[in-house]
């Protein structure tokens, strides 16, 4: 019966290893994507402000234009919904 009670007890120790260090993994990939992802989304929102600054420029130096796009854009986007509707 002791033997069986070791036997018993090494095996639930050695589960409980595996489990233990499949989580430890499981985290370790979990932070390396949330690192990941973190980084990817100041570059995303550095472009994004680029961008901005970029359209403020073009609208400051092009107001016509600037507002003819707008215009342009609008329209496309009502006859887009339309015809959805």
């Amino acid at each position: 019966m002791a033997s069986t009670q070791g036997s018993t007890d090494k095996t639930l120790d050695r589960a409980s290893s595996t489990a233990h260090d499949a989580i430890d993994r499981a985290t370790q990939t979990a932070s390396q994507y949330a690192e990941r992802f973190g980084e990817k989304a100041e570059e995303w929102l550095e472009m994004k402000d680029t961008w901005v600054e970029g359209t403020r420029e073009y609208v400051r130096e092009n107001p016509i234009a600037a507002l003819g796009i707008a215009v342009a854009a609008g329209y496309v986007l009502s006859m887009l919904m339309r015809s959805r509707g």
